[in-house]
């Protein structure tokens, strides 16, 4: 049994059989067992078919049956319906001597209903009262009743699910109607995978020649692999939300080869120019040891019971040199002399253990990768260090790195009207419909506005808005009209402003036709999220300032109004970044305006 990174779980599983009665799929355990330290397990049990493997209304079997077993039943029936010679008296021995004999359909196929699925012309597995009756009325009859094969239907094995916990959490839970196996034979063997609940002992695999290579940013398993991140961005799925830059909390993973590493040092270059890799920016002449605190959590299953210790991997000092990380194969033993690592936790005889993410190289804040600055590129690297703290030659055997890690980081927020710290709404403007301007009324404000509109059609709103991201990363906004109770208000031109529009879309108000559009200075995107311009050498040769850029500016919508109520602008933004696994273009509300609106 594994988690879905395949990583051993220490667990409780049970095995039930599975037999069918008149209102559905019943299980029945049979045997439980703890998991082996490797996640394995065996279950013995006896089984017998005599008890098991008969009809729901055991020696009654032709009074009732589960309705999906109706189609095979009726297809056997009329088959020994064709066959048998229905004008011999009721007393005459049946006898098939002359016959060709049925073809016995495979019992599992049997048990779930598709064993004579073949014959069928499009009929629909499902209740149905009437063929239930027409079954009933043809097993009355003695002479069908003794020939009808219901045997078919009884596995000499088990049909069985799993479930799975650990201590009190249930990590696997089978459906009978969609997990049985039926008719197990003696002797299988079935992989089980626990849910997201579940958790896993990971073993380290460095099989192989000694190397290292970057596998992805983000969750493990999962994440942004190394191959979607080109020029230093996240490649995307090619809408609005692509060429994304790093934020937040960055998890760093790659794969270590052989058993040569004892530790290693992460090492950080700035990209200089306009320090964007994309963008003309151009690649770091220098790099440093990066110091954020790194630890990993092992899991030990001992006894039936979970405990998950966090355990500090660095930064450790070793040999004379700062900002190390220990290899996780030599962190329960390091050797003498290594300063900065508490104590590894006491791990019981027989118990499994593992660690949960193996080829976590380093957890690090997007920001620290290019501070002081907010925005910038970064090249990461890996240097490594045997168990004696001597360096490993890079780059030829015995220790052979993969490629740099480039990434585009941006820690900076949208920003409105006048460099204010959030995109704003910065008017909303009331016309009647011939265009001319609706009335304030007496009891307005400028916190709570309130306005007539006085053609009986109704009128429109125009709401101006500045959503600008002086990094390129603008992704989305748009207007959300909420009034009355729940309800929300369609029609708004536009309905949105996202990166995947193309430029000529951006166009200014023209009066009267066109009453929305974006300001003078307003910066539209200036690429399609594809195709990525291919990277060349020197490291990017194509890349251009401005590439993949999305900076926004001033912008009114167009919003028609036909009811009165009490009106809510919502303006939402989201910027082109992630952090690799919790968040990708997130949007949210920064502001919004509320307007009452009366149409006389």
């Amino acid at each position: 049994m594994q988690t879905a990174a395949d990583c051993p779980i220490g667990a409780e599983v049970t095995i039930y059989n599975v037999t069918s009665s008149t209102t559905g799929l019943i299980k029945t355990p049979l045997a439980a067992v703890l998991t082996n330290p490797d996640g394995t397990f065996t279950a013995t049990f006896n089984w017998c078919s005599f008890s098991w493997c008969w009809w729901p209304c055991e020696f009654f079997w032709w009074d009732c049956w589960p309705w999906w077993w109706e189609l095979d039943m009726l297809a056997v029936i009329e088959n020994l319906e064709r066959r048998l010679p229905l004008q011999a008296a009721r007393s005459e021995k049946v006898s098939l001597a002359h016959a060709a004999p049925l073809r016995q359909a495979h019992t599992a196929d049997l048990m779930t209903g598709v064993g004579f699925a073949g014959l069928r012309s499009n009929t629909e597995l499902r209740p149905d009262s009437a063929r239930t009756a027409l079954i009933a009325s043809k097993l009355a009859n003695p002479r069908i009743r003794e020939i009808f094969p219901w045997w078919w239907w009884c596995c000499e094995n088990p049909n069985i699910v799993f479930s799975a916990t650990q201590g009190a959490t249930t990590i696997l839970d089978e459906d009978p109607n969609t997990s049985t196996r039926w008719c197990f034979s003696s002797g299988q063997s079935v992989p089980l995978t626990g849910n997201g609940q579940s958790i896993g002992a990971c073993q380290l695999q460095n099989g192989g020649p000694c190397g290292f290579s970057w596998s992805s940013v983000g969750d493990e398993p999962g994440g942004i692999l190394v191959t979607n991140i080109s020029m230093g961005y996240a490649v995307g799925s090619g809408g609005a939300c692509s060429n994304m830059a790093f934020n937040g909390s960055l998890n760093l993973n790659g794969i270590f080869g052989g058993n040569c590493l004892g530790f290693y040092q992460v090492l950080a270059g700035q990209w200089g120019g306009n320090g964007n890799p994309a963008r003309g920016g151009t690649p770091p002449v220098g790099s440093h040891a990066l110091s954020a605190t790194l630890t990993d959590t092992i899991t030990i299953w001992h006894l039936g019971t979970i405990s998950q210790v966090s355990v500090t991997l660095g930064p450790c000092s070793f040999n004379g040199m700062d900002n190390l990380y220990i290899s996780r194969g030599h962190r329960q033993n390091p050797p003498a002399g290594v300063t900065g690592l508490p104590a590894f936790p006491t791990i019981p005889a027989g118990a499994i253990w593992g660690w949960d993410a193996p080829n976590l190289i380093l957890t690090v804040p997007a920001g620290d990768l290019v501070a002081p600055a907010t925005t910038g590129g970064a090249t990461l690297s890996l240097k490594p260090y045997d168990i004696t703290g001597a360096a490993l030659p890079m780059g030829t055997q015995p220790f052979d790195l993969g490629p740099d890690l480039i990434l585009m980081n941006d820690t900076t927020s949208l920003v409105g009207a006048g460099g204010t710290t959030h995109p704003t709404i910065d008017s909303v403007q009331v016309f009647n419909a011939d265009g001319t301007p609706a009335t304030l009324s007496v009891s307005s404000t400028t916190v709570c506005p309130a306005y007539q509109i006085t053609t009986p059609s109704g009128g429109y709103v125009l709401v101006h808005t500045t959503v600008t991201d002086n990094a390129g990363h603008l992704c989305e906004y748009y207007l959300q009209t909420q009034y009355g109770n729940g309800l929300y208000l369609g029609g708004t031109t536009p309905s949105d402003r996202d990166y995947a529009q193309p430029a000529s879309s951006f166009t200014p108000p023209s009066p009267p036709g066109q009453r929305y559009g974006v300001d003078a200075g307003y910066s539209a995107p200036n690429n399609l999220p594809f195709p990525a311009p291919p990277p060349s050498s020197p490291p990017f040769a194509l890349s251009v300032p401005g590439n993949w850029s999305y900076v926004g500016g001033g912008d009114t919508f167009y919003i028609p109004i036909t009811r009165s109520c009490c009106y809510d602008f919502q303006l939402w933004v989201s910027k082109r970044t992630t952090d690799g696994q919790t968040f990708a273009c997130s949007g949210w509300n920064p502001t919004f305006q509320t307007v009452n609106i009366t149409v006389v």
